[in-house]
């Protein structure tokens, strides 16, 4: 199953713990890691993402953007998750569609990561959670999870709902308008249209690249089940049945 994990640690060296559990954890099979960042709070307030060598074990898979959203997510106005600023609240909308998570798990971790504290952001697949909350609890992190919720209904479908409605609404009134408006209904018939297609083109797109994402960690898992034997293939098998299975039922509800 597919989860964003963020766990917070009170320090870099045991952040890098942290890190250092995930990627045996993966080796073994329990888990598999598909994008990592480490960030810290710094004293203003600010987050400071912290640049490791050791990432680079760990690439982005399918040009997934999950992580660097929640990064951004995180790092951003809490305020704008409460309403305070139009343009930043619409933008955390769509990074939280891009991370699969909610703005309610963003405050948990955000209120978590005081100042000084370092988190270790993960986009991984997970059975069992045990392995990961033990090892973790073992050196005092704090773990955060959730499962990643990739929308049926985003704020693209909203959009285009509202635009769909706002061509019947014109329509109609253009039934009983005089004849020296038609053209300005028209025109705002047109300008309407063109953005329902601009929002079914970006919702178009976001599902080409959710289903590249998918079949690079496919991919991944693969390569890792090909090299790998015994109990730890096993576990890869699973979790490339799970994936394909998760995608299935996606696209027989959509």
């Amino acid at each position: 199953m597919e989860k964003m994990v963020v766990v917070v640690f009170d320090s870099q060296p045991k952040a890098y713990e942290g890190l250092q559990v995930f990627k045996d954890l993966d080796s073994e099979g329990q888990i598999s890691l598909y994008d990592v960042q480490i960030i810290q709070r710094e004293p203003d307030g600010s987050v400071h993402v912290i640049e490791s060598e050791d990432r680079r074990a760990f690439p982005i898979v399918g040009g997934s953007t999950a992580v660097g959203a929640l990064v951004g997510l995180i790092g951003g106005p809490l305020g704008a998750l409460a309403g305070a600023a139009v343009g930043a609240l619409i933008g955390s909308i769509g990074e939280m569609e891009k991370s699969g998570v909610t703005d309610e798990f963003v405050k948990d971790v955000a209120a978590a990561l005081t100042a000084g504290k370092v988190a270790v952001i993960t986009d991984i697949s997970e059975k069992w959670v045990t392995p990961l909350d033990t090892e973790m609890e073992r050196i005092g992190g704090v773990v955060f999870r959730r499962t990643r919720d990739h929308v049926e209904r985003t704020q693209d479908d909203r959009d285009a709902d509202a635009h769909r409605a706002e061509i019947v609404r014109l329509k109609a009134e253009r039934e009983r308008a005089r004849a020296d408006r038609l053209d300005k209904i028209d025109a705002r018939i047109d300008h309407a249209r063109a953005r329902l297609e601009n929002a079914l083109e970006r919702k178009r797109v976001g599902m080409r690249l959710a289903e590249q994402e998918r079949e690079a960690k496919i991919r991944a898992l693969q390569k890792k089940a090909d090299s790998a034997s015994g109990e730890v293939r096993r576990r890869y098998t699973d979790q490339i049945a799970e994936l394909r299975h998760e995608y299935a039922e996606k696209v027989a509800v959509g």
